[in-house]
């Protein structure tokens, strides 16, 4: 048997996309079941296959409309697809493993930690165990306040599967609901159920280990005597410092940009009161960074207010969260970096904290990846559509890339192989960090001793 084939010689990085590769392939097999889908549906396997792979990838670009498409049975497995798309194939796996066992190898403790975006082992089964019961008690939350509405417009049975359908895809980003072509748009005037799932989303984008500080610190400030919001806060850790920060920014500038824009615009915000633009404004900030639900149209939306949402998709959430993107700390490692050249700084700092430099290279190598995969599929695309719109395909591309899961009505009009492309590009943005970053760390620095060379730029 060749090396390369045998599963124990195989990276990590190959491993995570394998896992993600083969649940979508069984996934689709579920889907595509007689019992999964109404009679009336007429549908191929390929349809089946791109819905799977945007449930697993948390995206949100399916090919068919869940609640239209699949029957009860169909949209439960939808639902697992999403929840172990969104929490992660290889923490599920092993952690069955580990619990049926009792024991698990360091190359799959190891796997669990990056797919988690986590830098240590300790712990590491505690930390799993917390973030099933938060996800199980926020997702519980969400569905309860949901049902609220819901279940007098649908009935028990309906309206409460629905909020657990639809608060568990906010939570894990996924950008899916069953409730119909309309989405959320039909609740656009209901700040509950907009203001609930705009907080799942937000919550599931900030990453386990940031939430479980903020916890931790909410636990101190409750227990001390007396009690100091500031000292309870004070010296909370630079990556959730970070985290808060730049999620703030996006949050409130995005909202900002948004209003300015379209408040004028009829095909959006112009005929709606100034609350409702600016809740609806503020969800569009929320949701368009991974989880791509809206209250009004994408594709009415003026060209700058796009460009809005094509960069803060490309952004994206918090590393070990369920969002996807570059992520927020990538993005302001790279700020830092051009502002320490600026300054002329020798290191890059960030709140009186050196960054070291290992992850200043990891976030311009990942950086590099995402703009380099993101050219290539939108050159791909645009060489097999020249009839359609550039910009349609360009925010179709970025899209994908980011995992927000949205098109300015562009995915219908794309042949399989522009189909392929976008499947490809939405494993490449929920895999394709993860793996880049670990193909960096498991490589060996090599130590070169030549002479320097002077080359002309700018």
């Amino acid at each position: 048997m060749d090396k390369h084939l045998n599963p124990r010689n195989w990276s990590t990085s190959v491993i995570i996309t394998l896992s993600f590769i083969s649940l979508a392939l069984v996934g689709s097999i579920a889907l595509s079941m007689p019992f999964a889908t109404h009679p009336y549906t007429q549908t191929i396997f390929f349809e089946h296959f791109i819905t799977a792979v945007s449930l697993v990838c948390v995206s949100g670009i399916a090919s068919l409309p869940i609640g239209e498409t699949y029957t009860i049975f169909g949209q439960i497995i939808a639902l697992i697809l999403i929840q172990i798309g969104g929490l992660g194939v290889i923490t599920i796996i092993n952690t069955g493993l580990f619990y049926l066992n009792q024991q698990l190898s360091l190359k799959n403790q190891y796997l669990i930690q990056a797919s988690l975006n986590r830098n240590t082992n300790s712990n590491l089964f505690d930390f799993l165990k917390s973030i099933y019961i938060l996800t199980a008690i926020v997702e519980l939350t969400g569905s309860i306040i949901i049902m609220t509405y819901f279940i007098p417009q649908y009935g028990w049975l309906k309206g409460s599967f629905n909020s657990i359908f639809l608060a568990v895809a906010a939570f894990t980003n996924s950008g899916f609901d069953n409730i119909g072509s309309a989405s959320i748009q039909t609740f656009n005037q209901n700040p509950v159920i907009t203001i609930t799932v705009a907080l799942l989303v937000i919550m599931g984008g900030l990453g386990f280990s940031v939430w479980f500080e903020i916890l931790n610190r909410l636990e101190i400030f409750i227990k001390q005597r007396p009690r100091h919001f500031k000292l309870a806060f004070h010296n909370i850790s630079t990556h959730t410092r970070l985290v808060l920060t730049m999620t703030l920014f996006l949050l409130i500038g995005g909202t900002l940009l948004i209003w300015m824009v379209e408040h004028n615009n009829p095909n959006t915000l112009a005929n709606k009161p100034f609350p409702q633009q600016i809740l609806e404004s503020f969800f569009k900030s929320a949701s368009t960074r991974s989880a791509g639900y809206t209250t009004f149209s994408y594709k009415g939306s003026q060209p700058f207010t796009k460009f809005i949402y094509m960069l803060l998709a490309t952004i994206g959430g918090a590393p070990g969260g369920t969002a996807g993107g570059l992520k927020v700390t990538t993005v302001a490692i790279l700020y830092l970096l051009f502002r320490a050249e600026l300054m002329s700084y020798s290191k890059v700092i960030y709140n009186k904290r050196v960054v070291p430099d290992n992850l200043v290279k990891q976030a311009v190598m990942i950086t590099i990846f995402f703009i380099f995969i993101t050219l290539f599929g939108y050159g791909a695309l645009l060489l097999t559509h020249p009839h359609l719109n550039s910009i349609g395909l360009l925010f179709e591309t970025i899209s994908a890339m980011g995992t927000l899961g949205v098109s300015l009505d562009v995915t219908e009009h794309l042949n399989y192989f522009g189909k392929m492309i976008i499947l490809f590009l939405t494993l490449a943005g929920r895999v394709g960090p993860i793996t880049v970053l670990l193909a960096i760390l498991q490589k060996k620095n090599t130590e070169i001793h030549y002479s320097e060379a002077n080359i002309l730029i700018g």
